[in-house]
């Protein structure tokens, strides 16, 4: 028998018994396992970091289910696993959430401008106008994000990659643009309106 298993044998034994240090003993052994594992899945440190720590506190409330069929480092990676695949799908879920409440939010909004357009041809040359302004006063970054996605067609994941970040901070740099240019486009209607 390996040592290390037998070592991981005897730690369990002890942390099951109440020992801290011995389960103390454990993380230190297995954390570098089971952060590459969880690398795997996230390339944020922050949330590698939260899902293993995760993945101890759930292995020392399952270690009198643990049996040593299998070793200990494979029994916390499939815990890491599972709670990175529960992540995955948590994520998932809210930016399925979060797009169909920007879709329709967006189409409301272009019915209401519609609606405003019937009434008065010359509000969409305004609302150009102003948006156009408003573009202009971006920060140089802000502009060259907006022009590349909306003018030039390139997607989240290409601008994503090219910049080094993730796609869904590209989104939500996008959306804060949007509505950065949203409030300024409205300020400059209110102005000319009095």
């Amino acid at each position: 028998m390996n040592s290390l298993v037998g070592d991981d044998s005897r730690l369990v034994e002890l942390a099951r018994s109440g020992s801290t240090e011995a389960f103390t003993e454990i993380i230190l052994r297995h954390q570098e396992h089971v952060r590459g594992y969880l690398g795997r899945y996230s390339r944020n440190p922050a949330v590698v970091d939260d899902l293993a720590q995760e993945v101890f506190l759930n292995a020392y409330t399952s270690l009198p289910h643990y049996k040593h069929e299998h070793s200990l480092v494979a029994w916390l990676l499939g815990i890491a696993r599972n709670l990175a695949l529960m992540k995955l799908r948590e994520e998932a879920r809210r930016h399925a959430r979060e797009s169909v409440k920007f879709e329709s939010t967006m189409a409301d909004w272009q019915s209401r401008r519609a609606e405003t357009e019937l009434q008065d041809p010359s509000s969409h040359l305004r609302h150009l106008r102003a948006l156009e302004k408003c573009l202009d006063h971006l920060p140089k970054e802000s502009a060259t994000l907006v022009q590349e996605h909306y003018f030039e067609s390139r997607s989240v994941v290409e601008l994503a990659r090219r910049e080094g970040k993730k796609d869904a901070t590209v989104r939500m740099t996008l959306l804060r643009i949007r509505q950065a240019l949203r409030q300024c486009v409205e300020r400059r209607l209110a102005v000319q309106e009095e």
